[in-house]
């Protein structure tokens, strides 16, 4: 059978919601207190519903594959969403947005209206301070989709929705400008199909 990698984005946070650019992740992190009570009753609702089907992925008597991003909002909604042991993976890292970390998007709006719009019209522009662009990311997740092999275990990653955005432009072999046209909400499901031509975007069904 051939693999498929389901794609899930993380559950909204206090930052998300507030529109403001995440921190970059630490090995002190605590995952469990990145979620907050909006954030695991969305994770209950989303574990009622998909669970069972994702864990149920197994084939050949291969182990599902669960990953997660090293971010903690990334780890602790694996975890509550029933897929404890997850192991974190650079690859599934959130883009790194340089002096942009922990600033609110209103904020950069009046200090740097002109950069701030680079980033969301531009894959190839980078934040300030070391920040990743959207090019960047994809050229990341391009390189970890072709390292896995097109038949064994299922994957299942939960990820951003960088991450997301960039795994389905390359699965369609279209540019990356199309990053501005694909939004991906908290808790989004993404499939990904390995075929003799490359990965495939399937329409994932509740």
């Amino acid at each position: 059978m051939p693999t498929t990698v389901w794609l899930v984005s993380h559950a909204a946070n206090a930052a998300l919601r507030s529109g403001t650019f995440p921190q970059a992740p630490v090995a002190s992190d605590d995952a469990e207190e990145a979620l907050d009570a909006r954030a695991r009753d969305a994770l209950a609702a989303w574990r009622e519903r998909w669970h069972a089907r994702l864990a149920g992925g197994e084939h050949h008597g291969a182990a599902l594959r669960t990953l997660t991003s090293p971010a903690a909002i990334a780890r602790a909604s694996a975890h509550a969403a029933g897929f404890a042991g997850a192991t974190p993976i650079g690859a599934l890292a959130d883009t790194a947005f340089g002096a942009w970390q922990g600033r609110r998007l209103t904020d950069l709006a009046q200090e740097a209206p002109e950069a701030l719009a680079a980033w969301t019209r531009e894959p190839a522009f980078r934040p300030p301070g070391g920040g990743e662009s959207f090019d960047d990311v994809r050229a990341r997740v391009s390189a970890w989709l072709d390292a896995i092999p097109g038949t064994g275990p299922d994957v299942i990653a939960f990820t951003h929705a960088s991450v997301m955005r960039a795994a389905i432009l390359y699965a369609l072999g279209a540019p990356s400008s199309g990053f501005r046209s694909i939004e991906i909400a908290p808790l989004s499901v993404a499939a990904l199909r390995h075929t003799p031509h490359g990965w495939v975007w399937l329409a994932a069904m509740d």
